[in-house]
Formats: C-alpha cells, sequence, structure tokens
C-alpha cells in the first residue's frame, strides 16, 4: 500500500505542513495557500483519479484550506475575508483542469478502439482474402494455359498480374498487423555478413545493376532472421524499383559502437523533399506514377519500419530529388564477430520512431 500510493502520501504530508504554516504564521498565508493547490493539480497530472477520488480530494483541500485562510483572517490578523474568494477560483481552476484531462482522455480512449477496430479489419480482410486471392489465382492460370488467341493471352496475363498484385497487398498487410503482437519475433543470434550477403547474393543474380557490397562493420546480432532478411529485401525492391540498369545500388555497413548500421544507398531518382516525411506511412508513395507501374504498393517501407522498430532500432531516410537516396537502419546489440554466436543475447527495449534528415553535400 506504501510503495503504490507513496505519492499521494507524500503530497498528504507536504499539504498539511503547508496548512500548519497558514495557522502559524498568517501573513504568510498565500504561499502555502497556492502551494497546496499548485501540488494537488501535479499530483492528479501524475496519477489521473478517478472521478470519487478527485471530488473527494479537492472537497477536501477546499474546506481545510478555506478553514486556513479563515482562521488566519479571524485571529491570527492575516488577509481580509475577501481574499476567502481565492478558494472557489482555486477550486474552480482545478474542476476545468479536470473537465479537460478527462475530455482528452476519451478522445484518447475513442482513438484507441478505432485504430484496434481498423488493425482488426485489416488483419481480418487480409485472412479472408486468401482463398478467393488463391482460387481467382488458379482459375486464371487455367485459362492462361487454354487460350491460343495472343489477345487472350495477353488479357489472361494481365489478370494474374494484377492477382499476384492484390495477394502481395493482403500478406504484406498481415505482416504489419502481426508486427504488434509481442510474438512477432523469433530472436537468436546472427551474423551480420552473412545476412546482408545472402540477401545481395540473390538481387545481383535477377537484377541488372552496378553492385557494391562493404562489410566494414561486423558482428553478431540478436534478432529474427526472416524479418531481418525482408527488411533488407523491401529496402532493396525499393532501390531497384526507382534506378535503371545505368545506375549503382551500395549495401554497406557502418561502425557505431554498440550498433550495426546498415545502409541502402542508390542513384536513382530520388525523392522529394517535401515527402521525407512521410515515405514510411502506409500507403505512401513518392511518385505515385512510376510506383504503380513498377508495382508499388506503398506498404514495403512501412514494413521497414514496422521490422526495425520490433528489433529496438531505427531507420532514417536521406536524399536530394536526382541524386539518389540513402537508408540507414540502425539496429542495437551488435557483439564483435567470433567463431560461435554468443550463448545469450539479449533484445533491447524499443525507442523512438524513425526520423529523417537531408542528404550531406557531396
Amino acid at each position: 500500500m506504501l510503495r503504490r500510493h507513496w505519492i499521494e502520501i507524500a503530497w498528504g504530508c507536504f499539504a498539511l505542513a503547508n496548512i500548519a504554516i497558514v495557522y502559524e504564521i498568517g501573513h504568510w498565508e498565500t504561499i502555502p495557500f497556492h502551494f497546496v493547490w499548485v501540488s494537488l493539480t501535479l499530483v492528479y497530472g501524475l496519477r489521473k483519479w478517478r472521478l470519487g477520488t478527485t471530488v473527494i480530494a479537492m472537497t477536501i483541500v477546499t474546506l481545510i484550506s478555506g478553514g486556513a485562510l479563515l482562521h488566519a483572517a479571524v485571529h491570527v490578523g492575516g488577509p481580509g475575508l475577501d481574499e476567502l474568494a481565492e478558494v472557489p477560483l482555486m477550486a474552480a481552476m482545478f474542476v476545468a483542469m479536470v473537465f479537460y484531462t478527462e475530455r482528452t482522455k476519451s478522445a484518447t480512449a475513442a482513438q484507441q478502439r478505432m485504430l484496434e477496430r481498423e488493425r482488426n479489419f485489416i488483419r481480418d480482410a487480409s485472412h479472408e482474402f486468401r482463398t478467393p486471392i488463391t482460387i481467382a489465382r488458379s482459375y486464371a492460370e487455367l485459362l492462361r494455359a487454354s487460350v491460343e488467341e495472343k489477345e487472350a493471352a495477353e488479357d489472361a496475363d494481365i489478370v494474374i498480374d494484377e492477382i499476384n498484385r492484390l495477394s502481395g497487398i493482403s500478406e504484406r498487410l498481415l505482416m504489419l498487423a502481426a508486427s504488434e503482437r509481442p510474438d512477432f519475433l523469433h530472436v537468436r543470434p546472427i551474423h551480420a555478413q552473412d545476412l546482408i550477403q545472402d540477401v545481395v547474393r540473390r538481387w545481383k543474380r535477377t537484377v541488372s545493376r552496378s553492385w557494391r557490397v562493404d562489410i566494414a562493420s561486423d558482428g553478431w546480432i540478436p534478432g529474427d532472421q526472416s524479418r531481418l532478411e525482408l527488411m533488407l529485401d523491401s529496402l532493396i525492391e525499393n532501390a531497384v524499383k526507382f534506378t535503371t540498369e545505368r545506375d549503382w545500388i551500395e549495401v554497406r555497413t557502418e561502425a557505431a559502437h554498440d550498433s550495426l548500421v546498415i545502409v541502402v544507398a542508390d542513384s536513382g531518382i530520388g525523392i522529394p523533399n517535401d515527402q521525407i516525411p512521410r515515405i514510411f506511412d502506409r500507403f505512401a508513395r513518392a511518385d505515385r506514377d512510376r510506383a504503380r507501374e513498377t508495382g508499388g504498393t506503398g506498404l514495403g517501407l512501412a514494413i521497414v519500419k514496422a521490422i526495425v522498430e520490433a528489433h529496438a532500432g531505427t531507420v532514417q531516410a536521406e536524399s536530394r530529388p536526382g541524386m539518389g537516396a540513402l537508408f540507414r537502419v540502425r539496429l542495437p546489440g551488435l557483439q564483435p564477430a567470433r567463431p560461435a554466436p554468443p550463448a545469450v543475447v539479449d533484445v533491447p527495449e524499443p525507442v523512438a520512431a524513425a526520423t529523417t534528415r537531408g542528404l550531406p553535400a557531396g
């Protein structure tokens, strides 16, 4: 009981001490009187009592502080009786603060309920889409195999492409919905160099770009292998979409004490400055026309952010239009490279959300 309510107990002792000062030294009643009310608002801000508790606390403080002022005015030669009007004024100010606090709490709770309904809808809808998408894809592929006319075959190919795109959106929405669950990650020690080289090797085999890989900082990090591979795939996929065969894509690591910093940069078209703050939002696309043309869903970078933050990391975007883009991912918990993975690795607590800044000159 003492440990749970120590703030209220400490405030009660402080308030009683100030009331005692009013009784003993009537000429100094203003400062301790206001100390009592100001401290009450501070305690309420920390605890946010229930309405009944708040009413009881305010009533007690009003009666005690008003009685102290009345005693000082009558017996100690303190303030005039007109200054007793401060008691209802302070009470009214406190009531106004409680009113707006309760409104804020109600609005926040309503927003949380709305977000929860939205998450449930996305998760349930994505699950429900799986069966009809699978059936539609099967029939479209059968139709494509059975037609001989060129125009009909092209139409079937378009249908299959759009079904595959819808399937990709559904799977990514499910992944984003799962990112808020406590069992989203299956953590084990991961060798940073192997992780990066394996992902880049897959892309080099299928995409014609000038690839650059530089592992300057290596070691073991705690993480989910499949999730981190998806994060890197999404960053590289984003770079591929906005570059051509004449451009380069670079994946490198940087030293940062006990964190692994992974940088994915390219020499493509870049990102407009006004779009950088929102590129990690769901369905946000810096170039909508080109994203649609290349099959983008606007979920890739949102997935990057969700996975990085689930690993207690941060992600930043830097770019200048026409001069490429750079994404910097920081993952905490790096341990020096060794022949075998460390026996025990703790996952750090989550930190602040992603930030952005401009690309330095040159």
